[in-house]
């Protein structure tokens, strides 16, 4: 992003719509984020509004720097954000299935024993974080323009 926002002074909570606003990314996105990033939880008011700090607002509008600007994945903005406040979420442990309990004798012969399945596929999301290559720059620079252009003409359907 690069124009510089600036959050309204003596302001500490911000509603999912006004965060939305300033930080230009719909709802959804936050919403996916919080889950992603686990400083983004955000609190609920009474009515169940997601609320969030002063704090969290600008950890937002890094994330979003990373992810457009820099062009980062998740992993990649999540290990940077990690680094940067000495919070990094551990990787996933991997699933591991329990040692099959010894059979009891009292319980008499054992069962048959049912066919071995074979063990499931872990499968992890590749990480990446590193910027984009050079020569993704270009192109991120034409779809934000194009991303602009597209939200004006939007704009001028919506006007009466």
């Amino acid at each position: 992003m690069a124009d510089q926002v600036v959050l309204p002074e003596g302001q500490d909570s911000f509603k999912l719509n006004e965060v939305c606003k300033l930080a230009n990314v719909q709802p959804y996105m936050l919403r996916f984020w919080g889950t992603e990033f686990e400083q983004l939880e955000a609190a609920k008011s009474g009515t169940g509004q997601r609320l969030y700090s002063r704090d969290q607002v600008e950890l937002i509008l890094e994330i979003r720097r990373l992810l457009f600007d820099e062009g980062l994945t998740i992993a990649g903005a999540r290990k940077r954000i990690g680094s940067l406040h000495g919070t990094a979420r551990p990787a996933p442990e991997p699933v591991t299935e329990a040692a099959p309990a010894e059979p009891d004798e009292a319980a008499g012969p054992p069962a048959e024993e049912p066919e071995p399945q074979p063990a499931p596929v872990l499968r992890r999301a590749a990480v990446v974080d590193k910027p984009a290559a050079d020569d993704a720059q270009p192109l991120l620079t034409t779809l934000r323009n194009v991303r602009t252009e597209v939200a004006k003409i939007v704009a001028e359907l919506k006007r009466p």
